[in-house]
């Protein structure tokens, strides 16, 4: 599915996805849209069975999945990385956030990171960067890297 210049700029819907109770925990995974192709499909092709509730968020444009995003409520922080702010216990962790391949370049991205900052406005957001600290420094988040230099950085969300 090509996204139009109606996705582009259609409101983001953030459809939240927790597996139910009454699913199996060996085998439920998120239902997102298997026709939406993603370049770390990895990230999402795991059945999250440790987690006693995996929290994924969906992300919907002009009606098609534009993006995914894995949470961790509250997630922790690395007590290795120094000079980190105390985050206490409203932090919250973005574990994954990946944009559609189709939906590349269009600012989703920073879109779906506002929505989630602005729906969690109580809340610290913080991620660890896989490959993307120019798209975290973008949005004005804090770097914070680890001591050894070989882990991923970590970027906190500004305080409110």
């Amino acid at each position: 599915m090509m996204p139009t210049r109606s996705a582009e700029s259609s409101e983001l819907a953030l459809v939240d996805l927790h597996r139910p109770a009454t699913a199996n925990k060996y085998a439920w995974r998120p239902p997102f849209d298997v026709e939406a192709a993603y370049e770390h499909e990895q990230w999402w092709d795991t059945v999250p069975y440790p987690l006693g509730d995996p929290w994924y968020i969906q992300v919907v444009a002009g009606g098609m999945e534009v993006a995914r995003v894995e949470m961790d409520n509250p997630g922790d922080v690395n007590p290795e990385y120094t000079d980190v702010p105390d985050l206490g216990p409203e932090r919250l962790e973005i574990q994954f956030i990946e944009v559609a391949n189709t939906a590349h370049r269009r600012g989703i991205g920073s879109r779906v990171v506002r929505a989630l900052q602005e729906r969690h406005a109580d809340r610290r957001l913080f991620a660890y960067s896989e490959e993307a600290d120019r798209f975290w420094t973008s949005l004005g988040w804090e770097r914070f890297d680890h001591p050894n230099g070989l882990n991923r950085p970590l970027f906190i969300s500004p305080p409110r």
